[in-house]
């Protein structure tokens, strides 16, 4: 990248080298850009791009910044190894030195289905507890792992129904250790603890890294804080992020650690990147001025040279008049020429769309929801992904118990029932189907089917993953299962269709099955929508899934007390400031256009307004 390009502050930050450094980057400043052009001028000084470790926190912001790194370099791809999220990073590592933690390769990523099957099985089946825990304790188990020291984080709780939640951990940690496998938190965790206490291993990769970038610093969590700190060496680190959009503290992020920053490195330098560069100055300093009432921030003045920005705020009498208001302003801006995809609407939590679902369908107007379900997690890529599963990771029995009758073929739940009483000591339930065709112990036609399922998953386990999915899809005629699942002639069987289309060629792109998997089971985040006409319609959407994105006009809608501040957040005044901070997230998606909505009765209840819109300079309150 041509360092002049750059504004004059973003060229300080990209251009020193010498301490760890902090770029306090706010809205729209351009901090992706400052990232890249800061391995890019590494790579001018004589860093190595395979030595540098940059760390993004979503697969789609890794792959951003690849894609742009190419464009600058002219250098392959493949140069560029260590542009990951952290848990593909650690992935990375683990997978060499796991056999340091007593596990063999190939490691198998657990998904949450495989997740809630062994939990299910721990809190129903062995401790007699109702099914519906299965959420809370998994929540529980994440949050522990994350906190860094999972075993006193659940020392201190027993939880409400009485559920001890040491045993259940230390039961499931022991059944994903009997699979060879690991959860999502645990490549972390396990990573942490290889670096810790391998002296050895810590070593090989603070002298591989000469270089540590990391993105949307203040989300870190104590667990990945601690990651950074130990492939750390010689204050080689440049971190990059806003305190003032820190809106995951429910998953565990800590912002404490972007704040004290300058405290943990004494000689830290901290640059601060207040221009935006996307939303109009009238929307930036309204912006300022609500995140303004934060005490516990890091200060800067964000400004634009941008003029002629819109901030209104709206009342109304309930959700419907709100929502039918926003669907005719919608139509007004588009009949001005702004594109339906260019215009969001935000709210605090999911139930708020449907009234304007419904707003929308009543005046014709497209629309898309983001935030749905991830590629991974749509039906017909699981059932797929969970014959190529089966075949190469013979001990997860989700993943079996979940092909075994897709479709259907008579394997039934008493079928199933037998085959699980046939398991004896650590053995899979795919081990006692292939025992009980071994000693003919069901009936004919059952061992038929199930001879059909075990022979398919044998000839399948070698082929290359693409190879694999086209045998399944014509060994068990799936795509007429799908139609007939789906409704023949749908657009819902069209879209599957599409989808599993997209998996064969996401999946020609492998060697092997095994890391064909890996890959799947390493994005984690939700994929948009890939239909051409949703992708030109309004999108509506929680705050949360918004952040990073932008648009020409933004509703922000539902500032009510609460909803917005949610009513959570009430036992703190910290829980406050992030429910202000999803506020400042929201504004400051809009370029041009940002208005505020609130209703007096919302599901039949009165509501007061935001207090976030008493913060506002009241100048900006309009009649509707």
């Amino acid at each position: 990248m041509n360092i002049m390009r750059l504004s004059v502050e973003q060229k300080e930050a990209v251009e020193y080298i010498g301490s760890p450094s902090l770029v306090v980057a706010g809205a729209g400043s351009g901090k992706t850009r400052t990232l890249t052009a800061k391995i890019s001028h590494l790579m001018s000084r004589g860093y190595d791009p395979e030595r540098i470790l940059a760390i993004t926190f979503t697969n789609k912001a890794a792959d951003e910044m690849k894609s742009r790194l190419v464009r600058m370099t002219k250098i392959p791809l493949e140069r560029f190894p260590w542009v990951r999220t952290f848990h593909s990073a650690c992935f990375k590592i683990l997978k060499k030195h796991c056999f340091l933690l007593g596990y063999k390769i190939p490691l198998q990523i657990y998904a949450g289905y495989q997740q809630q099957k062994i939990i299910k099985d721990i809190i129903v089946e062995k401790l007699n507890f109702d099914k519906k825990y299965i959420q809370p304790v998994l929540a529980q188990i994440s949050s522990a792992k994350n906190s860094g020291d999972p075993l006193e984080y659940l020392d201190r709780r027993l939880h409400s129904f009485r559920i001890k939640l040491l045993d259940v951990f230390n039961l499931y940690e022991k059944e994903l250790k009997s699979n060879n496998a690991v959860d999502f938190d645990n490549i972390l965790l396990l990573t942490r603890n290889l670096l810790r206490d391998h002296k050895d291993v810590r070593k090989r990769y603070q002298k591989l890294f000469q270089f540590i970038l990391v993105d949307e610093y203040q989300d870190t969590n104590n667990l990945q804080e601690d990651l950074t700190g130990l492939l750390l060496r010689n204050g080689n680190l440049f971190c990059v992020g806003d305190d003032w959009q820190a809106i995951y503290s429910f998953r565990g992020s800590n912002m404490d650690h972007f704040l004290s920053f300058p405290e943990k490195y004494k000689e830290a330098r901290v640059f601060r990147l207040e221009q935006n560069y996307r939303s109009a100055d009238e929307i930036v300093r309204t912006a300022n001025d609500l995140i303004g009432y934060n005490d516990y921030k890091m200060e800067k003045k964000c400004f634009s040279d941008k003029h002629g920005g819109l901030v209104e705020i709206y009342d109304f009498f309930d959700e419907k008049k709100e929502a039918d208001w926003v669907a005719g302003k919608i139509r007004s801006l588009c009949e001005m020429g702004l594109a339906y995809s260019k215009i969001a609407v935000l709210y605090r939590t999911k139930f708020c769309s449907l009234s304007f679902e419904q707003a929308f369908r009543s005046l014709g107007i497209p629309y898309r929801m983001l935030g749905g379900k991830g590629f991974f997690e749509r039906k017909e890529v699981m059932d797929i992904n969970c014959y190529l599963t089966a075949a190469v990771f013979q001990k997860d029995d989700a993943s079996f118990e979940r092909i075994v009758n897709i479709p259907k073929r008579g394997i039934g739940p008493a079928a199933v029932n037998k085959i699980v009483q046939i398991k004896t000591g650590d053995m899979s339930f795919q081990d006692a189907a292939r025992k009980a065709l071994g000693e003919k112990l069901l009936a004919s036609g059952t061992c038929n089917s199930l001879n059909q399922v075990i022979g398919l998953l044998d000839r399948i386990k070698g082929m290359k993953p693409d190879d694999a999915i086209k045998e399944v899809l014509t060994a068990v005629n799936y795509m007429d299962y799908i139609k007939e699942y789906s409704m023949a002639g749908s657009m819902d069987y069209t879209s599957r269709e599409e989808n599993i289309e997209q998996l064969v060629y996401s999946a020609s792109q492998k060697e092997s099955i095994v890391h064909y998997l890996e890959e799947a089971a390493l994005i984690k985040e939700d994929k948009e929508d890939e239909d051409e006409n949703k992708r030109k319609g309004v999108n509506l959407s929680t705050i949360h899934a918004a952040k990073g994105l932008e648009y020409k006009a933004v509703f922000v809608v539902g500032c009510e007390e609460r909803l917005l501040p949610h009513w959570k957040s009430f036992d703190s005044d910290m829980g406050i400031n992030e429910e202000r901070r999803l506020m400042y997230v929201a504004m400051t998606r809009a370029e041009h256009f940002l208005f505020l909505t609130y209703v007096n009765y919302r599901k039949g209840q009165y509501n007061k307004k935001s207090r976030f819109l008493d913060e506002i300079n009241d100048s900006k309150n309009r009649e509707p």
